[in-house]
């Protein structure tokens, strides 16, 4: 296993190295690690052409920066990692630009039934929009961990905190939203 990963640490930063000289090699690139951010995008954008167009200016800014990208550290910031954090960045733009956040609150409390106390038809599209509801740091956790299965070392490397602190935050965030989809929460605390 240890081999598997240290060979794909090798090609990817031939790759990278082949990019960074030409950018039409730029296309390599985006072909290995398209499925992975248009996967992750597509758990937080609901909208078929903000997605498309978030995916886009996620390589877009991966291709402009692609210079300054450095292999100074790959164990705390490898390429995949620094491609995430773009990802998350403009997920995280895309929410601030729209406000999309108070919408989706209405739209879940719109689905709880008159004594307010569970939600009815708990399914994927309610637990989405609950997990909207959510602050957005709160979201991408949700999102890097169970949508796009990565561990918590890998995750605190995305967004540049501990791997105990990704645990702990984890775990209040995972707290949070049983207790808010079981109802124990209002809507002023979320």
């Amino acid at each position: 296993m240890y081999k598997s990963m240290e060979m794909k640490k090798v090609s990817e930063k031939k790759l990278i190295l082949k990019a960074k000289k030409d950018f039409t090699a730029f296309g390599e690139v985006y072909q290995e690690y398209y499925p992975k951010i248009n996967n992750f995008v597509y758990h937080r954008v609901n909208d078929d052409a903000a997605r498309n167009e978030i995916v886009s200016n996620i390589f877009f800014k991966a291709m402009k920066n692609l210079p300054q990208y450095r292999f100074v550290n790959e164990e705390k910031c490898s390429f995949s990692s620094w491609l995430f954090r773009i990802a998350v960045n403009e997920t995280n733009q895309y929410f601030r630009n729209e406000k999309r956040n108070n919408a989706m609150r209405d739209k879940l409390f719109e689905k709880r039934s008159n004594e307010g106390e569970k939600l009815i038809d708990l399914d994927f599209e309610t637990l989405k929009e609950a997990i909207k509801a959510l602050p957005l740091y709160e979201q991408n956790l949700i999102s890097l961990r169970f949508f796009e299965k990565m561990k918590h070392k890998d995750i605190a490397e995305i967004l540049k905190q501990k791997e105990g602190t990704i645990k702990v935050q984890m775990h209040r965030t995972l707290g949070k939203l049983r207790d808010f989809l079981q109802g124990a929460l209002s809507y002023e605390k979320i």
